[in-house]
């Protein structure tokens, strides 16, 4: 007798498998006196162009209030972690840099691990769940709006 075809998951099983992938991945991220929030924050300002370097970009990248944004800002500040730097052609504008204690932090980033597990697929697959996830991103972020 032959085996049926294991039956494709349902939307349902895959969007928990998504939600406790999730949950393990924001786990990791109590680490190092930081909060996920707060990695999410200084891997931003560690990558980010010198214009994006500003609370209001950075709420709409974590798709938060600016008023949550500046509170977070305001923690990395205080943990020395992120230097405000006015824009002498705008003095309105203050850009946000990581500092030297920010960026040794980075390098034990628990991001890493998580990473290291996407590494380890075949670079076929990698690719295909980097399109999946950001079509699933998209899709999420368009109902939002």
């Amino acid at each position: 007798m032959s085996k049926s075809p294991p039956s494709l998951a349902s939307a349902q099983a895959i969007a928990e498998v998504m939600m406790h992938i999730g949950h393990i991945a924001d786990s990791m991220g109590y680490t190092q006196g930081l909060k996920p929030s707060q990695w999410t924050a200084l891997r931003y300002f560690a990558r980010a162009n010198d214009s994006q370097r500003t609370v209001s970009a950075f709420a709409d990248f974590h798709a938060t209030t600016r008023g949550a944004a500046s509170q977070m800002v305001e923690v990395l500040v205080t943990k020395e972690l992120l230097t405000r730097v006015p824009v002498p052609e705008d003095r309105r504008v203050v850009q946000l840099h990581p500092t030297e204690k920010a960026l040794a932090l980075l390098e034990y980033d628990p991001l890493k691990d998580f990473a290291a597990v996407i590494a380890a697929l075949p670079g076929p697959e990698q690719f295909q769940l980097a399109d999946l996830l950001s079509r699933v991103l998209k899709g999420l972020l368009s109902q939002r709006a």
